[in-house]
């Protein structure tokens, strides 16, 4: 069995000096060798969509500087891109994230993974398209942002991946695995396409997400950077810091075993070992699973009657006509007043609408027993 390191800084502010200190001592540790003979680097942050750095949402520009500004110094040739959720204007999100910045200030090449040439393969008989930068660059560094999710619970290193998807792809595969095993299942399956090329992985949890996360919950100062050239060893620690259990994060156990990896032979920092961050609030996006496999099978219609959940499009809509574009079933439209409506019996709940939404305006209504079971 491995032994994976998972490295941990206690981080207080987007302080260049520091986060470059620390990535370049987590960088300088790697015995790959790609570290140093690869010409090429892509590094790929967490672009969810078109978001300022201050909500929180998206990987902050100063921890992807540190990162070009190491691998500038080594010579290398710095690709950095994603592909941002929905529909949203790629040259907007690299505006509002920071990215053209960045790439005003240093020569290196901003990559749209959404318009790129994509591979299609099979991992576990699920095809997964992935794009061409992946192939094309001999170090990937992964850059995931520290958040809560909707749907997964938790989102770090591994679900960062799916960013690799090019384009409208993603909500293709929303419509083909719109529940949270069959999304954890095309995850995993993606993980074991795309792991053997993932050279490091840096969660940026300096200010990251609790609550109503990917990109609806509370900006929240976690005032950790986290790092591991292990994706589920990494977001094992990651995940327990902010309260999950590994059995509340639905690829994780399957991820570790992937990767040989037993979470007693993680190695943390002294200091983190048994740390928890006491007042991160994962209530509205706990998995409470365990907590259905009681009701017995005779019940289950009925209990299906009293247990449900769905979006809805509050009075926050500023009519920008994200969510329409981006449901993958086509079950938002465009109503007479001009706001939109979600049609909750074609809604297959996979909550890109919720994920998507700039303004915040997709609240998630529940029903009294969802409320208890979900809390």
């Amino acid at each position: 069995m491995k032994q994976p390191r998972v490295e941990i800084r206690s981080i207080d502010s987007y302080a260049l000096a520091e986060i470059e200190e620390a990535v370049s001592h987590w960088f300088s540790r790697q015995k790959d060798p790609k570290f140093k003979r690869s010409n090429r680097v892509l590094i790929k942050p967490n672009l969810l969509g078109a978001y300022l750095p201050e909500r929180a949402v998206t990987t902050h520009p100063v921890v992807l500087e540190a990162i070009i500004r190491y691998f500038l110094d080594r010579k290398k040739e710095v690709w950095l891109g994603d592909s941002p959720g929905g529909t949203v204007s790629v040259q907007k999100v690299w505006e509002n994230c920071g990215l053209q910045d960045l790439a005003d200030r240093y020569p290196i090449r901003l990559v749209n993974l959404s318009t790129m040439a994509y591979r299609e393969l099979e991992y576990d008989g699920i095809p997964v398209k992935v794009s061409e930068a992946l192939f094309q660059c001999g170090l990937v560094i992964n850059v995931a942002k520290y958040k809560t999710h909707s749907l997964m619970s938790y989102t770090g290193a591994l679900k960062n991946l799916y960013g690799l998807i090019p384009g409208m792809v993603k909500s293709e595969y929303h419509r083909q695995y719109p529940d949270t095993e069959s999304f954890a299942k095309l995850l995993l399956a993606l993980f074991g396409i795309c792991r053997q090329k993932i050279s490091y992985n840096i969660i940026d949890g300096i200010i990251g997400m609790d609550g109503a996360g990917p990109s609806a919950g509370r900006p929240k100062h976690f005032g950790v950077l986290m790092g591991s050239d292990s994706i589920s060893a990494l977001d094992t620690i990651a995940s327990r810091m902010m309260g999950f259990k590994i059995k509340d994060v639905p690829y994780l156990a399957e991820a570790l075993h992937m990767e040989g990896v037993l979470p007693s032979r993680i190695i943390v920092p002294q200091s983190f070992l048994s740390y928890r961050f006491a007042d991160a609030n994962i209530r509205s996006v706990k998995m409470s699973q365990e907590t259905l496999k009681f009701i017995p099978r005779p019940l289950g219609y009925a209990f299906r009657k009293v247990y449900y959940y769905y979006p809805v499009v509050s009075k926050r809509c500023v009519r920008c006509g994200v969510c329409v574009r981006s449901c993958p079933v086509e079950s938002i439209a465009w109503q007479d007043n001009g706001l939109p409506k979600i049609n909750k019996d074609h809604c297959i709940k996979c909550l890109c609408c919720h994920e998507l939404c700039p303004s915040q305006a997709i609240d998630i209504h529940k029903s009294l027993i969802a409320r208890v079971v979900m809390r």
